[in-house]
């Protein structure tokens, strides 16, 4: 018996229900059978769906359902996310006779916002950092190149040097911490259909934010490109993303993350990527964005966490 199936027969039978009934977001690849089932239909689909995402499983119980599972296996009583986590080991544990596996075999996760994220290796460039998670960085001067760097190197090290500097209060318009940024690195932001630094390298900033753990988590779906450009992916064949977080009225950059395409960025992105209203309030305009989801695989969370 896996450690989802274990889970599951600790579980009362209204508890298997609600579970098989959960709804599925759009980003998951299944679907759930309609109408009121019985206890073994129940448990089968619940089996099915998080058979292999014992993460999965996890957060989507309730605080009730993780301590009868966690009373039925001895794990101690505890804060929701705390209990989450413990549990996954208990379930690593049983999956493995208590062996210890290799992270590469058995990915650990963090809590992120309460819940388990599993943290893809991060596996474009980045700055290194002299403890995980990264610390906000001391306040910087600001030092932009006088002309728009020539080579990625120099476009890197003008990243580098961004790191620290303080953007100043946005105002109104949300684009201004992304353009002071990318101002910063040397780079005008065209806002056409090519990447923003000679057609090579698209710049994004992405919102960040440290939880009471010190672990970043990422605040909201970044915004790609307008619906009707037919840019979304051409922008992201290459990405410099800059982790930007907020302090006060302020905002500074954490890290940056040069990601290039490739097979399995090329899914996450096609997975991830959604339509959603794009502008002021009551707009009839619509944009891409890419959800939080895409940069726990993607390894910009490790980049900025390191490994668990």
């Amino acid at each position: 018996m896996n450690a989802v199936d274990r889970f599951v027969a600790c579980l009362p039978s209204e508890a298997v229900r609600r579970l098989a009934s959960v709804r599925v977001l759009r980003f998951d690849a299944f679907e759930r059978k309609p109408g009121r089932l019985d206890v073994d239909e129940a448990a089968a689909l619940v089996s099915a769906r998080w058979g292999g995402d014992l993460c999965g499983l996890l957060n989507a119980m309730t605080a009730g359902e993780l301590a009868a599972v966690g009373h039925a296996l001895g794990v101690p009583r505890a804060r929701s996310p705390d209990l989450r986590l413990a549990l996954w080991h208990k379930g690593a544990a049983l999956e493995t006779g208590g062996a210890v596996l290799a992270a590469p075999l058995q990915p650990r996760p963090i809590v992120l916002g309460g819940h388990l994220v599993v943290q893809g290796p991060a596996r474009g460039a980045h700055p290194p950092a002299d403890a995980w998670p990264r610390p906000v960085p001391a306040a910087q001067p600001a030092q932009p190149p006088r002309d728009e760097p020539e080579t990625v190197d120099e476009l890197l090290a003008a990243a580098d040097r961004a790191l620290g500097v303080r953007l100043g209060p946005r105002g109104a318009d949300k684009g201004a911490w992304g353009s002071r940024a990318a101002r910063l690195l040397g780079v005008r932001e065209r806002g056409v259909g090519e990447p923003d630094w000679r057609g090579d390298v698209e710049l994004k900033t992405v919102a960040v934010a440290r939880e009471s753990s010190g672990y970043w988590r990422i605040v909201e779906d970044p915004a790609i490109a307008m619906v009707g450009e037919g840019a979304a992916l051409a922008k992201l064949q290459r990405t410099l993303w800059l982790a930007r977080t907020t302090i006060g009225d302020d905002a500074t950059l954490v890290a940056w993350y040069l990601l290039d395409w490739d097979d399995a960025v090329a899914r996450w992105t096609r997975r991830y990527l959604h339509v959603r209203p794009k502008g002021p309030a009551g707009t009839d305009q619509r944009g891409y964005y890419l959800h939080k989801r895409f940069f726990a695989d993607a390894g910009l969370l490790a980049a900025l966490n390191g490994a668990p």
